[in-house]
């Protein structure tokens, strides 16, 4: 099973997110950058701002059942209970399956947030000194200054990758004279680089490096044991195993890898 969500990243799920010429440049020429000495680890690059686009796509509400109500996303999905019968996700509402109606789409990603998480509840911050930390940007923006992470002005110059200006950021309309703090950065680059479909050469060079070269020093990974390998669990759509095909083997119980 294992082994059919490293192909679902690799195959699917990447070329989505960081587009498919990354890939086929990383996989034609090896990783440039993500190259960690002994055992694998995880950047604070990707696990502090690249990894964290996600937060931009998240919606106001989701609709869990077809036919059913869109249920706000607090406090109705909160969580950190049991999960009640009317909150059992119907995956298609979330993911598209073959001959089924178009699911939810998530949101672009920008440099904007849902207003849930601008408003985080009691449940999730607890008691804070101030009430800006019931903000999910100002945490993940607190939490990039306190682990020191470049700007994203300065990773892209050194990566070789030319910067967004000033004007495309868009923080010195807001009176911010300094360079940008990373996780907004790259959010900001996949909105004016890719129109909030997938993340920006920076975002996309980050994510796909640290996933693939993660996968690929697992020695127990398929692409360590055999870079050719093929799922062998049925495929809704012959030869073109997704996501979809995971959840559904998933829900009727795993077969052997």
């Amino acid at each position: 099973a294992s082994w059919h969500y490293q192909w679902v990243i690799v195959n699917e799920f990447l070329p989505v997110v960081v587009g498919q010429a990354l890939m086929e440049e990383l996989f034609a020429d090896g990783l440039r950058w993500y190259r960690p000495e002994g055992q694998a680890w995880i950047p604070f690059e990707f696990a502090d701002a690249a990894y964290r686009y996600g937060h931009s796509q998240i919606r106001r509400g989701y609709r869990l059942q077809a036919g059913g109500p869109t249920l706000p996303l607090f406090p109705d999905l909160l969580g950190f209970q049991p999960v009640p019968a009317s909150s059992t996700v119907d995956w298609s509402q979330l993911f598209h399956f073959l001959g089924q109606p178009a699911p939810q789409p998530s949101k672009k990603i920008d440099g904007r947030l849902a207003r849930p998480l601008i408003e985080l509840p009691k449940a999730i911050t607890g008691d804070v000194e101030m009430s800006a930390y019931h903000s999910l940007a100002v945490r993940d923006l607190q939490r990039g200054q306190a682990y020191g992470l470049p700007s994203g002005e300065a990773l892209s110059r050194a990566l070789g990758i030319a910067p967004l200006g000033a004007a495309e950021t868009g923080l010195g309309q807001l009176g911010w004279a300094g360079e940008t703090p990373l996780w907004y950065y790259l959010l900001k680059e996949a909105e004016v680089r890719c129109g909030g479909d997938r993340l920006g050469p920076l975002g996309g060079r980050i994510v796909a490096e640290v996933l693939l070269g993660i996968i690929d020093r697992d020695p127990e990974s398929y692409l360590a044991v055999d870079p050719a390998w093929q799922p062998t669990l049925p495929a809704a759509k012959p030869g073109a195993f997704s996501l979809t095909d995971l959840l559904g083997a998933a829900e009727t119980g795993w077969a052997s890898t």
